[in-house]
C-alpha cells in the first residue's frame, strides 16, 4: 500500500478541528496535552537478581515485564512531580505566549492491585520490527474502548535519529518523529479508528543508542466489540524532509495485541449527563448536564474540573484548570467527549463518584 505524506498527515489530522480561539485557549491554559519527569537510579542487585530469576524460570520473563509497564505507565519511578511551572513558549506562529505548566503528581503503583485490575489484559509477546537502521520493539500494551498504553523501545547503533525527546518534550506536547526520520508510525484500529497519542521518553534510563517510551493514546471513537488496535508504519526511501507528493511511501498495519480490552463501567444520567470510566481512562460527553451550547460542549476549554472521589474520602484530581493541575497522561477532545487518560491506576471497585465541573456522577449505590 502507497500513500503521500500529505494524504497521510488529512488521515491523522480529519477528526481534531479546533479553531483558532481554541488554538490560543490550548496555549493559554496549557491545553498542550501534556506530560511527565524522571527516574531514580535502579538498584543494580536487585537488577541482577530478577534477571537471574528470569533465566531460570520463562513465566517470569512476563511478570518482569508487566513490572516495568506498571512502573512506566502509572507508577512514580519513572516521573517526578512537579509544582506549577511559568514557562514562555514559542507557538511556532511568529511569537510567543506566557504559559503556566500544570503541577503534575505522580504516585506509587501497588503492582499485585496492577495486575488484579489490569493484568489479564496487558500483552504478553513482545512485537520487534527492524525499520531501515531502527530496532523498534514495543514490550507491553493494554487498551480499552477509549485509549490504550503502550511501552516500547526504539534502538539505534550510533543513536537513535527518528524520535526527539527531552524534559522539556515531557513536559509539554511529548516526542515527536524527527524530519531526519524515514519511517513514521500512528495507531488505527482494524476497521478504521483513529488514534492519537503523548509519548514520554523516560530520560534516566535511555541512552544515546536506546530510547525507553511511554505512549498514552486516545481513540477518536469508541471502540467497537473485536475491533483490534494496529500499529500503522509508514516508511520513505529518503527522510521525511525530502518526502514530496511523488515520494512512495510503504504502508503496514501490524496487529498489536489479539487481547480483549479492559472492561470500561458506564455511569448514564440520561440528559443529566453521560460518563464511560476505566482503570486507565475516562470519557464525559459534555453535550449531556453541564448547561453549555453544543459548539462549547466541542471545546475541552469547558472542562475545568475532573475528580474520582473513592469511597475511603481520598480523591484523585484529574484536572483542575483554576490551581493548574493536570494529572493525566494524555487529554484529547473529540466531537463532544473529553477523553483522558490516567497517570496513575484508578481503582474502579472503590470509587463512590466522579466529579466532572459541578456535575457528580455517583458510581455506587447510596
Amino acid at each position: 500500500m502507497k500513500q503521500t505524506e500529505r494524504h497521510m498527515k488529512e488521515i491523522l489530522s480529519r477528526d481534531i478541528h479546533m479553531s483558532q480561539t481554541v488554538d490560543k485557549r490550548i496555549m493559554d491554559t496549557y491545553h498542550l496535552l501534556g506530560k511527565r519527569k524522571t527516574r531514580p537510579k535502579k538498584n543494580l542487585g536487585a537488577a541482577a537478581a530478577i534477571a537471574a530469576l528470569c533465566l531460570v524460570v520463562p513465566g517470569v520473563v512476563y511478570a518482569s515485564s508487566k513490572t516495568e509497564f506498571f512502573q512506566a505507565m502509572f507508577g512514580n519511578t519513572t516521573k517526578e512531580s512537579h509544582q506549577a511551572i511559568p514557562r514562555e513558549v514559542d507557538t511556532g506562529k511568529g511569537y510567543t505566549t506566557d504559559v503556566i505548566l500544570p503541577s503534575q503528581e505522580y504516585v506509587p503503583v501497588d503492582e499485585a492491585k496492577a495486575e488484579e485490575a489490569i493484568g489479564p489484559w496487558v500483552s504478553e509477546e513482545p512485537l520487534e520490527k527492524q525499520i531501515g537502521s531502527h530496532t523498534l520493539r514495543i514490550e507491553s500494551f493494554a487498551y480499552d474502548q477509549n485509549g490504550a498504553l503502550m511501552y516500547f523501545t526504539l534502538e539505534r547503533e550510533g543513536g537513535v535519529t527518528a524520535l526527539f525527546g527531552d524534559q522539556e518534550s515531557n513536559m509539554a506536547k511529548g516526542a515527536s518523529f524527527t524530519e531526519e526520520s524515514d519511517f513514521y508510525f500512528t495507531y488505527e484500529t482494524e476497521q478504521g479508528i483513529g488514534g492519537f497519542d503523548n509519548i514520554y521518553i523516560d530520560t534516566v534510563k535511555s541512552t544515546p543508542d536506546k530510547m525507553f517510551c511511554y505512549s498514552y493514546i486516545l481513540w477518536s471513537e469508541p471502540l467497537s466489540a473485536g475491533d483490534l488496535p494496529c500499529l500503522v508504519l509508514s516508511t520513505y526511501p529518503c527522510p521525511r524532509k525530502e518526502v514530496t507528493e511523488e515520494t512512495p511511501v510503504e504502508t503496514e498495519k501490524i496487529k498489536l495485541t489479539d487481547k480483549e480490552p479492559i472492561p470500561v463501567n458506564t455511569v448514564d444520567m440520561e440528559e443529566n449527563g453521560y460518563l464511560e470510566y476505566s482503570p486507565i481512562s475516562l470519557s464525559v460527553d459534555m453535550s449531556k448536564g453541564f448547561g453549555l451550547s453544543l459548539e462549547e460542549a466541542r471545546d475541552p476549554y469547558y472542562l475545568t474540573h475532573l475528580e474520582i472521589v473513592y469511597q475511603d474520602g481520598s480523591s484523585y484530581v484529574v484536572a483542575d484548570t483554576e490551581n493548574n493541575v493536570a494529572n493525566s497522561g494524555y487529554v484529547l477532545g473529540c466531537d463532544t467527549y473529553y477523553k483522558t487518560m490516567f497517570n496513575r491506576l484508578a481503582d474502579v471497585e472503590a470509587i463512590q463518584e466522579i466529579i466532572v465541573n459541578d456535575v457528580r456522577f455517583p458510581t455506587v449505590p447510596k
